[in-house]
């Protein structure tokens, strides 16, 4: 009886590649695909004007420069999310054109240095 060969896994990049690009970057999707990634795992939420923008959740302050800009501090608010209270910045209160405005940065940059020496450098 003739064996198979045992089945290869399938290489799925979270987020891209998110531990050398911030997270749900261009950058970052590129960069999972050119080191092999087969496929690119994003997550979807919209903003206040229907454009569904890939990110992991709706809450942006940890990923992007939204607090250090004055043009936003309005917009900080409390929401329920997951069942607790969150405050912060959600991409509902934003259009995609105020969204494009802001940088990436890396929300664990503690743990992801290089992720983290390209804050501010990609949308």
């Amino acid at each position: 009886m003739p064996t198979r060969p045992a089945p290869r896994p399938l290489v799925i990049a979270h987020r891209g590649a998110s531990g050398y690009r911030p997270e749900h970057t261009e950058a970052a999707y590129r960069l999972a695909f050119a080191l092999g990634a087969e496929a690119v795992e994003p997550d979807l939420v919209p903003t206040r004007d229907g454009v569904l923008v890939l990110r992991h959740e709706n809450e942006i302050s940890g990923t992007t420069d939204v607090a250090t800009r004055p043009e936003f501090a309005s917009r900080r608010t409390t929401r329920e999310v997951d069942g607790r209270e969150l405050t912060g910045w959600f991409t509902e209160d934003f259009t995609w054109a105020e969204l494009s405005t802001l940088r990436a940065t890396e929300r664990l940059g503690a743990i992801r240095q290089h992720s983290a020496s390209f804050d501010g450098r990609y949308p």
